[in-house]
């Protein structure tokens, strides 16, 4: 009986010791660790804990480590010890690998995340099914284990019959295309057409052990004949390439092909590249052909517009054998010696403003005078005196429309003084611009009274008992200046000090009914106390 309660108290002090020790129970991957007698599995006495018996037991770090691979063996990580990262005590259920994912530097573990790989979830990539060795794999939830290459987590597409250094022809981003493959490295080299040629025109896609299969190794090439119909049917044999090149089928090699250059029509420029058959339509390419004029072969699109020119031009008077028709050599110079040299503003006039009609380039009979061109805007407003045979440079030059030259001295009003700045159109155009019909517009019948063109500011002051002309007081300066006037021609010449008086103490702003507000120039009462108090 004593011996019992000896052994029982013993147990029951034991357990609280433990209790008051332990800083909590362990995590469910070490808790097979749980008790006293197991505490220097991880816990040297008197010491923090070690780092090497904590890899005693985690042997896949540890060798890692020592090969100086993986994340534990990096720079940044080997400074630290296990514990800072794993710590132990917090509950059975207590994550000793917890993390930020998102936020892990994958560039430490030695596998750089780069293209496609850094949108992929981590679990995509670290599961068991990709884990190499069998005991890793038993670790639930590690990252461990996983090879580098691709074909350690990818299929390989091409079964075994291409090397297996798929980022020799492949980036990160995309599979397809492979963009890094260089066909030239390979044992038949891309020239002419070939580049064009899409790869599965070559590279047959099929089926091949139940999946989906590109051939890309064992294919013939040697000759034209392993991909090309023989059009000749072995009567040339194989070697096609005595005859053709690469760039295309229907041009023949230089040095093989017909010698053009031996016939009565030698092939320059854009004629080197006309098919044979576009000329030889019969196909039977040693009969005649008319030759000696561009017409013989070519359309005249000009329709006999230069028949009449003596001598009759060829085309490559203005047109070359080396450029389309559309090119011309015809220039500026040329043009200056036509019966219309391009002077000012037509200088820089695109040819197809005054020769494209309808679509259809013309050059003949086009005119010369400006109306042939451009729109008569002035028609019969402007007499025939200043407008003969309705010639614009009598007024305009042909720098610009708005260069007025006209001569108003000619007329029956010769401009002076503020009138030679004045624009035309302010005189003889109603409004800002011409209306839709140019019926806006007066030249003749024009008044010369002052007041038709311009405000009366007097109102009816000086129209009784008759009309007094503005030039009796103002002169055509600008400003309408008043250096015509003389108070010595008025009812009351100035004499002693009304000849200081300013203008404005005596003649003041006067209401007058039914017009605007003017200042009074007819006082009709002179005497003193008329003005002075």
């Amino acid at each position: 009986m004593t011996k019992a309660w000896l052994f029982l108290s013993l147990l029951f002090w034991t357990s609280i010791s433990w209790a008051q020790l332990s800083p909590g129970d362990l995590s469910k991957g070490h808790s097979k660790w749980e008790g006293m007698k197991n505490c220097t599995q991880c816990h040297t006495i008197g010491e923090k804990i070690s780092d090497q018996k904590c890899l005693d037991c985690h042997k896949e770090i540890k060798t890692l480590i020592d090969q100086d691979r993986g994340y534990h063996a990096s720079k940044e990580v080997a400074q630290k010890t296990c514990v800072d990262c794993h710590s132990e005590h917090h509950g059975l259920n207590f994550d000793l690998d917890r993390f930020d994912q998102k936020k892990f530097n994958h560039n430490l573990s030695g596998f750089e995340l780069e293209g496609a790989h850094v949108q992929v979830d981590c679990r995509d990539c670290h599961k068991p099914d990709l884990i190499k060795s069998p005991e890793i794999k038993k670790l639930e939830g590690t990252f461990l284990g996983m090879g580098i290459t691709c074909l350690d987590c990818h299929d390989d597409y091409h079964q075994n019959t291409l090397d297996k250094n798929c980022t020799e022809c492949h980036n990160q981003n995309d599979w397809a295309p492979a963009d890094l493959f260089d066909h030239n490295q390979a044992d038949f080299k891309l020239k002419g057409a070939h580049v064009e040629v899409d790869c599965k025109d070559c590279h047959q896609e099929t089926t091949r052990n139940g999946k989906p299969f590109q051939e890309f190794s064992g294919i013939k090439f040697a000759n034209c004949v392993d991909c090309h119909e023989d059009v000749h049917e072995g009567n040339l044999g194989n070697s096609c390439t005595e005859c053709h090149t690469e760039s295309s089928w229907n041009r023949l090699k230089q040095g093989n092909k017909f010698d053009h250059n031996l016939t009565s029509f030698p092939l320059e420029g854009l004629h080197v590249q006309v098919d044979c058959k576009e000329c030889h339509t019969s196909g039977n390419y040693t009969r005649n052909l008319k030759h000696q004029k561009c017409m013989d072969c070519h359309k005249d699109y000009h329709e006999g517009d230069f028949a009449d020119t003596s001598p009759v031009p060829d085309c490559n008077s203005c047109h070359t054998l080396t450029e389309p028709f559309t090119y011309t050599t015809y220039g500026l110079d040329e043009h200056q010696n036509s019966s219309f040299p391009l002077m000012g503003s037509h200088e820089a006039t695109p040819c197809f403003s005054c020769h494209i009609s309808e679509d259809k380039w013309e050059f003949a009979d086009l005119g010369t005078s400006c109306v042939d061109c451009h729109e008569n805007i002035h028609q019969e407003f402007i007499s025939e005196k200043f407008y003969p045979n309705q010639n614009c440079l009598s007024c305009h030059s042909e720098n610009s429309w708005s260069e007025v030259k006209f001569d108003h001295a000619q007329t029956a009003y010769p401009l002076e003084k503020a009138h030679e700045d004045v624009s035309c159109k302010s005189c003889h155009i109603q409004g800002d611009s011409f209306n839709s019909n140019y019926s806006n517009q007066k030249f003749s019948g024009l008044s010369q009274n002052c007041v038709d063109c311009h405000t009366n500011p007097h109102g009816n002051q000086f129209g009784l008992p008759e009309s007094v002309d503005c030039t009796s007081c103002h002169t055509l300066l600008p400003g309408w200046d008043a250096g015509n006037f003389d108070h010595a021609n008025t009812q009351f010449p100035l004499e002693g000090k009304h000849i200081e008086v300013d203008c404005a103490s005596c003649h003041t702003p006067t209401q007058v009914p039914n017009q605007p507000e003017q200042i009074l120039y007819k006082i009709k009462k002179f005497e003193c106390r008329d003005c002075h108090s």
